[in-house]
């Protein structure tokens, strides 16, 4: 074999083998490229996964807050309106006037002196409750401010029952409260 056929089939096996490696290494790089394709396709998936999941969390979280606040304005709207009861009744005491009344401020009297033992005395709101303390022979001690009804103090002075409206409404308010909103919202 002369140098030229030699230095030829050199020159033939080289470019053989170069386009061996070349595609090997095209064969190479396209499945580097589809492996990394198919790895960022998947972490694509789960970053939108991950940010939907965060999404619905969100949701959730926002709803939740929206019924608090929803809640929270009806209860506040319940108590104003319950409020508004209680103000009203009171006024409707401070106006009661009559038998009705005197009726409503024997009874207090004698329940009073009954808890107290019988012998009392007592600070009158208004000129009616003299009258029935009078009529009851029941010591006046003096007056007060109030919308009706008497305070109570045995004898010795060292027992005071508050039988005044305001007085029963302030220690009855916690229940009067729970009677008032069953009535208005049940």
């Amino acid at each position: 074999m002369s140098a030229e056929k030699i230095i030829e089939q050199i020159k033939k096996d080289s470019e053989t083998e170069i386009k061996q490696i070349q595609n090997g290494a095209e064969s190479q790089a396209k499945g580097i490229l589809e492996t990394t394709k198919k790895e960022a396709e998947k972490e694509a998936e789960k970053i939108l996964e991950a940010g939907k999941k965060q999404s619905d969390n969100l949701k959730k979280i926002l709803v939740s807050k929206a019924n608090q606040d929803a809640k929270r304005d009806i209860m506040n709207a319940r108590e104003t309106i319950i409020d508004e009861c209680f103000t009203k009744a009171h006024h409707e005491l401070s106006i009661l006037k009559g038998e009705h009344y005197e009726k409503i401020v024997k009874k207090l009297i004698i329940d009073g002196q009954k808890k107290l033992g019988g012998s009392c005395m007592v600070l009158v709101t208004r000129d009616a409750d003299e009258k029935i303390a009078k009529d009851l022979g029941i010591h006046i001690d003096g007056t007060i401010e109030s919308a009706g009804g008497v305070i109570l103090k045995s004898s010795d002075g060292r027992v005071t029952l508050d039988h005044t409206f305001d007085g029963i409404l302030k220690r009855e308010k916690d229940k009067l409260r729970i009677k008032v909103g069953k009535l208005l919202f049940s």
